[in-house]
């Protein structure tokens, strides 16, 4: 396999496990939100139907393009579930940072990958388009919920990037 097919494939099956493991976090996330903070459960519900819906549209392309998936997705979302438990048990503002650093670091990547497949895939860069607007939109909501630094943020953030870094190395070795 030539090296642009290598990273067609890599960045598809990246993305696709990544997604699986953002519907563990908002599952997890939801979790806590059910025990503590009820209110914040419809946009926790929002974001992970997104989230779901992600998982499949990249699914479909990864089925329509011949790409290997990661061999077991079940473990990416089962890392989001501990890691969205996790982090919210530090309560609604961790929620939040949590979901803005992720979605920030799901943004940089989907702007990587929609460079990447801008002039070899049409129908994968477009639909990286949609689904960056929805990460986007994440973002900035979360965002809107933590505008000020806080205590709790010097746990949240080196944990969701080691979190995120350690998923996507997983995904591009599997």
């Amino acid at each position: 396999m030539d090296k642009d097919a290598a990273l067609f494939d890599r960045h598809l099956r990246v993305i696709h496990a990544c997604e699986k493991g953002a519907t563990g976090v908002y599952w997890g996330h939801r979790l806590i939100a059910f025990a503590f903070y009820r209110d914040l459960i419809p946009q926790l519900t929002l974001m992970h139907a997104h989230e779901t819906e992600h998982y499949a549209l990249f699914g479909e392309l990864i089925r329509q393009k011949r790409t290997r998936r990661v061999p077991f997705p079940v473990l990416w979302c089962g890392g989001g579930i501990l890691y969205g438990v996790f982090t919210a048990l530090f309560g609604r503002r961790a929620i939040w940072k949590s979901t803005a650093i992720i979605e920030g670091i799901v943004e940089k990547e989907l702007t990587e990958a929609a460079d990447f497949f801008q002039h070899r895939d049409a129908t994968v860069h477009a639909t990286i388009l949609r689904i960056l607007e929805d990460e986007r939109q994440h973002k900035l909501e979360a965002q809107a919920h933590c505008p000020e630094a806080a205590a709790v943020d010097a746990l949240i953030e080196p944990t969701a990037k080691g979190g995120a870094a350690l998923s996507k190395t997983l995904a591009q070795r599997c």
